[in-house]
């Protein structure tokens, strides 16, 4: 299956993701540590567009659990970076993004 843009998802519904990054976590830059996939835009709809669209990213489990936490400033840094990305990447403007996602965090 591919997404609109015409690129292969993998069996579990993901894109490659458009984060660059090496095999390292995206916030704390740590290489030591089991880093897990995080869809950057959660809640139901936005987490199957964060998957499809590659807008996730690999963190370590120590900042995933704070995340979870609901660590809103961290969150929101992770949101308006991948903004920043995903417009470059898709060529999108601020609009656009809105109209993928439902809001803009810049």
């Amino acid at each position: 299956m591919k997404n609109k843009y015409g690129v292969q998802l993998d069996r579990n519904g993901y894109a490659p993701s458009i984060w660059v990054q090496e095999d390292r976590c995206a916030i704390c830059g740590r290489m030591d540590r089991k880093l897990d996939r995080h869809e950057v835009y959660h809640g139901v709809s936005n987490r199957t567009k964060s998957k499809n669209l590659g807008l996730w990213v690999k963190i370590c489990d120590l900042c995933h659990s704070e995340l979870h936490q609901r660590n809103a400033k961290l969150d929101d840094m992770l949101k308006e970076n991948m903004q920043r990305v995903a417009m470059e990447h898709y060529g999108w403007s601020i609009d656009d993004f809105r109209r993928e996602i439902g809001k803009s965090y810049i």
